[in-house]
């Protein structure tokens, strides 16, 4: 079975050098340019990863770590995905208290932009609920 990801990131560049990345490793990659777009690609898919930018228009990562983790004790996720979903953080613009803040909302790893794309596929290997 072939692994899924979804890209969210509003620079269409990252999203090309990130997809490239991924299919050469034999991933399936959808991507969406805007954190409200999620949603409905997870209505439509299963996904093992998000690699997911936090400043974005419309829905920032945030929201959309908050509404697939909500790791507040007793709050069930709002989107329905699967507990082995794997959620990697890119961002330039969050510095290290936004990215430790994305860590306490439930993303499994967080890199700094400019990053390695090498460094993301450590960051992909290193979550061991991903199935592969």
């Amino acid at each position: 079975m072939t692994s899924t990801a979804l890209i969210v990131d509003d620079d269409q560049s990252i999203r090309f050098v990130l997809r490239q990345a991924l299919q050469q490793g034999g991933w399936t990659v959808s991507e969406v340019d805007d954190g409200s777009m999620v949603e409905e690609q997870l209505e439509k898919r299963r996904y093992d990863l998000l690699l997911l930018d936090l400043y974005m228009p419309g829905m920032n990562g945030f929201e959309v770590l908050r509404r697939i983790r909500r790791p507040f004790a007793g709050v069930s996720p709002v989107w329905r995905t699967p507990p082995t979903v794997g959620i990697i953080v890119l961002s330039g613009a969050a510095g290290r208290e936004g990215l430790d803040f994305a860590t306490r909302l439930g993303a499994d790893a967080c890199l700094p932009k400019p990053f390695e794309v090498s460094d993301v596929l450590a960051a992909v290997r290193g979550i061991s609920r991903i199935e592969r």
